[in-house]
């Protein structure tokens, strides 16, 4: 057999940009999963807010000094919150999706 007569035949094309604006059409989300969806997005700005007001040293002016002489935006501050409110609304996320699956085990069960 040819490889490539394999392959012409498991070969599928490529969803066309109207199916999936179909299927992403129809998915309906509960309070859960837009209030995750919210509040992932407030925290991106507050992230980005925290670290321009809590910045670190670039600079001092001496080895063990206190003073700084420049100051820089606090990247890992603001990667870190980013971080864990991705992990805190993914869990808010999921449970909202939980919630709507067993809303429509219910619906099926009583209909």
């Amino acid at each position: 057999m040819n490889m490539f007569e394999e392959i012409e035949k498991e070969k599928v094309d490529l969803p066309k940009m109207h199916t999936i604006q179909k299927k992403v059409d129809k998915i309906e989300l509960n309070i859960y999963q837009r209030l995750a969806i919210i509040i992932y997005v407030f925290c991106i700005f507050l992230g980005v807010i925290f670290g321009n007001l809590f910045p670190v040293c670039g600079s001092s002016s001496a080895l063990y000094s206190g003073t700084c002489l420049t100051t820089e935006f606090n990247i890992s501050l603001m990667l870190f919150i980013w971080f864990a409110s991705f992990l805190v609304c993914l869990f808010i996320f999921a449970l909202g999706h939980i919630i709507a699956l067993l809303n429509s085990i219910n619906k099926k069960l009583k209909g």
